[in-house]
């Protein structure tokens, strides 16, 4: 929580326009007698030492007074919490201790009720025990040794499967190696059938690209020619232009094309030349 070092000081100086003139340092000494030096910890001379922030208003004094008591609350919660805990947790282990060592000392009392077994009884246990194991020995040999005949008979079976394995890799490895020379034998003949179709392919489409330059150059002489035409026939007869205009519009319109300002195509100019020869036939004929 911030303070905001206001309370109790003067902080109108100003009002209505006006201010507070020769009674301002007034007012600023009232301000500066609330702020006072402080302190964190002892220094090395035993007395207090001065905060390295500087000095503080008496509302930044109080707030670090309530932050102190807050942190002390806690730190008294958090410690009798602590103790807390720790004593139950000790009262347990110590109860579990306690009944641990009472089962302890019953079981010992049991065992002292039993009689100590004689010398010739240890004896015969012993020479009972020593025959156990020799016969687990014995077993253990017998079983070791029929592990090691399946194990002979194995390494012998997968002798034979290795050599036989290596035989079948070995006809695959000719197999395959016969196949892939006679792939590689129609490989060879399929690329040079290629080669030479692609050869054919080549020179035809020479020969069509030559064709489509020809093409395109009478297209470009044509259309040269339908300008100069319609120029020639605009000039011979101006007055057909509106009608021109009027039918290159309605085509261009019937076409879907939006914008009518564009200049003309050859094919809008030969719509013009049409529209101005048949215009003539028709006075022509009317003439007539």
């Amino acid at each position: 929580m911030k303070a905001t070092g206001l309370l109790g000081r003067i902080t109108e100086f100003q009002r209505q326009g006006r201010d507070l003139g020769h009674l301002l340092p007034y007012a600023q000494k009232w301000n500066a007698a609330d702020i006072t030096p402080a302190t964190r910890g002892m220094g090395k001379d035993r007395l207090p030492a001065p905060d390295p922030v500087g000095d503080r208003c008496s509302e930044e004094h109080f707030m670090r007074l309530r932050a102190a008591v807050k942190e002390l609350d806690s730190a008294w919660y958090d410690s009798t919490n602590n103790l807390t805990v720790t004593a139950d947790t000790r009262k347990a282990l110590f109860e579990e201790l306690l009944w641990e060592h009472r089962e302890l000392a019953e079981a010992h009392d049991k065992c002292q009720v039993i009689p100590e077994a004689s010398i010739d009884a240890l004896k015969e246990q012993l020479a009972t025990a020593q025959r156990e194991k020799d016969e687990l020995s014995r077993q253990h040999q017998e079983e070791l040794n029929a592990l090691k005949t399946s194990y002979q008979e194995l390494k012998s079976q997968l002798i034979q499967l290795g050599l036989d394995h290596a035989k079948a890799l070995k006809a695959a490895e000719v197999t395959a190696a016969a196949k892939l020379d006679e792939a590689l034998e129609n490989a060879c003949n399929a690329t040079v059938v290629l080669r030479a179709e692609l050869e054919e392919m080549t020179k035809a489409r020479k020969g069509a690209d030559e064709k489509a330059a020809r093409l395109e150059e009478g297209h470009k002489e044509c259309d040269q020619l339908i300008l100069q035409t319609d120029t020639l026939a605009l000039r011979l007869f101006p007055d057909s232009q509106r009608y021109a205009v009027k039918k290159v519009d309605a085509q261009r319109k019937d076409k879907g094309q939006a914008d009518l300002t564009v200049p003309w195509t050859p094919k809008d100019h030969l719509v013009a030349l049409n529209a101005r020869v048949s215009h003539m036939r028709c006075i022509d004929h009317n003439i007539c």
